[in-house]
């Protein structure tokens, strides 16, 4: 991970950050920093209490729930615009989950120690959470009725084209399946029609996206 503190039209991210300005957030830019995590690289972790209020401003991660026999699921998906440790600052999660970059996640890094009573007490900036909360919970509805109401070709088409990256998908089969909703079988069954069919392309270790456009049609407007 590495930190940038722009102060300058000279210094990387300055633009980046001045762009914000007119968001509800734009009130914590003169407190806040920008955080830059490589592909694999964790912006939090469940053993590690959350020290950092994160706003995504590109770049893709995923959201792991760490069972309590050891093993982990995928929970949810992150992109533009969304938030990590915004549970923490509203004091209704003690136990952070692992979030991991997908791709190069740029951030914009506010530190709760320092800054929480200026967030806590700005009546807009909780507007803009309450708002951004309540469409996360219908994201994940509109998900759960996706499971129950199309077909996992079409569900995993979605999936691929959300954690690709440079046109290779190499999620894990297992967190995959449990994700979808469907069994370890029908997932590599489907994954084999994907071959068949010359969507996908065997590499070690992961898949070649060779044809992204019949993945975008089957995907349609499916969140993943």
């Amino acid at each position: 991970m590495k930190r940038f503190y722009p102060k300058s039209e000279h210094d990387p991210y300055y633009q980046v950050m001045k762009s914000l300005a007119h968001l509800p957030l734009g009130k914590l830019l003169t407190h806040a920093h920008i955080e830059v995590f490589e592909r694999g690289e964790y912006l939090s972790r469940c053993n590690e209490p959350i020290h950092t209020l994160y706003y995504l401003i590109s770049g893709k991660a995923k959201i792991y729930m760490i069972h309590d026999d050891g093993k982990q699921s995928i929970l949810q998906f992150l992109s533009k615009d969304n938030y990590v440790g915004e549970l923490s600052l509203l004091g209704v999660e003690d136990v952070p989950k692992d979030v991991v970059a997908l791709q190069q996640c740029v951030c914009l890094a506010s530190p709760l120690e320092q800054f929480k009573p200026l967030m806590l007490s700005d009546a807009a900036f909780l507007h803009h959470l309450c708002v951004y909360l309540g469409q996360k919970v219908l994201t994940r509805s509109e998900r759960f009725s996706e499971n129950l109401n199309y077909p996992l070709k079409n569900r995993l088409a979605a999936f691929i084209l959300f954690t690709a990256h440079d046109r290779i998908y190499g999620e894990k089969h297992v967190e995959t399946a449990e994700y979808l909703g469907v069994s370890y079988r029908h997932l590599l069954y489907t994954i084999q029609q994907f071959k068949e069919e010359g969507i996908l392309i065997k590499q070690k270790g992961a898949y070649f996206i060779a044809d992204p456009q019949a993945l975008q049609v089957l995907a349609k407007d499916i969140r993943a």
